[in-house]
């Protein structure tokens, strides 16, 4: 399963190829296919939904294999940029708000924190991405 290494040589693979996303959904996809292509065999799952205590929550990229899981939480916060990489035009808007961002990215953690409780031998991340200097 994933390590602190291994999703760092995966984010730093990926940065090559991908230095900007559109968006959120963007860098989860592309962050998924990553994973997907150095570990051909982990069931990767987007948006999975969790039931804890009664209630429902959803992870943002989940990952098992052999009983094991890997689950992450993504962050990704603009601002604003136009810039053309590899004939792409990306538009990034000033998303502002980081009091906001911070505390959802608290949350983020918290959400990771329940789900895992639910998974002995699981392992978590939480991934901010930005431009913004703010943050």
């Amino acid at each position: 399963m994933l390590d602190i290494t291994d999703i760092e040589d995966v984010l730093n693979q990926l940065s090559k190829k991908r230095p900007v996303f559109h968006s959120e959904a963007d860098f989860q996809y592309s962050l998924a296919w990553e994973i997907h292509e150095i570990h051909p065999d982990f069931n990767i799952r987007l948006e999975k939904r969790e039931e804890i205590n009664g209630g429902e929550l959803y992870l943002d990229i989940f990952i098992f294999k052999n009983g094991k899981i890997c689950a992450l939480e993504l962050k990704y916060k603009t601002k604003r940029l136009e810039i053309t990489i590899s004939n792409e035009d990306y538009h990034l808007k000033d998303q502002g708000a980081q009091d906001i961002s911070r505390y959802d990215f608290c949350k983020d953690i918290e959400r990771l924190e329940k789900v895992l409780k639910k998974y002995n031998n699981g392992i978590r991340f939480a991934i901010f991405l930005t431009n913004d200097y703010l943050y």
